[in-house]
């Protein structure tokens, strides 16, 4: 394969070939879709719907973002398959795709191009979220400024409302 189709930059998680690897996953308001602290794996990408993402328990937790249609979650375990860092809870009703290890397993055996395809896109995604961070905590240290660029504005803006924020999430 050409490293130019290998990095094909407009592919994404949802291209027709993949969705027969997926599960779909029906959320109710309140329902969470994983806990902070467990050990699982599946990665998602959110099809409808708003589910907030939560850190800490009682009157120290705090909503960390609102994700909605098209946003992912999970990745992260998705390869290092180490514990939740954040529980998900679905705001209203919500439909997820979910893409387990074992039927990565299944792409991987059967369509073995496309796992690699697939591997590549996550990576990429997980990537810019890392970038992201990245300038997020220069911006807070000083080492770059944030007035310029919306996105991290709006970031910190969130964080700083976020450690403010005393009400109980659950």
């Amino acid at each position: 394969m050409k490293e130019k189709e290998l990095f094909n930059q407009g592919r994404g998680l949802l291209e027709p070939e993949m969705m027969p690897f997926y599960e779909v996953a029906e959320l109710n308001n309140g329902d969470a879709m994983m806990f902070q602290g467990e050990l699982t794996t599946d990665f998602f990408i959110i099809k409808s719907g708003k589910l907030e993402i939560i850190e800490g328990t009682g009157n120290k937790a705090v909503c960390l973002d609102t994700l909605e249609a098209n946003d992912v979650f999970g990745e992260i375990a998705f390869f290092d398959e180490r514990e939740r860092s954040a529980t998900v809870r679905s705001s209203g009703k919500s439909v997820l795709y979910r893409m387990t290890r074992e039927h990565f397993a299944d792409m991987t055996r059967t369509q073995p191009q496309l796992a690699m395809e697939y591997l590549i896109i996550l990576g990429k995604l997980v990537s810019g979220k890392l970038r992201r961070v990245d300038k997020m905590i220069a911006g807070v240290t000083g080492d770059q400024k944030i007035k310029n660029d919306p996105n991290l504005k709006k970031l910190m803006k969130d964080i700083r409302k976020a450690m403010k924020s005393k009400r109980d999430l659950f």
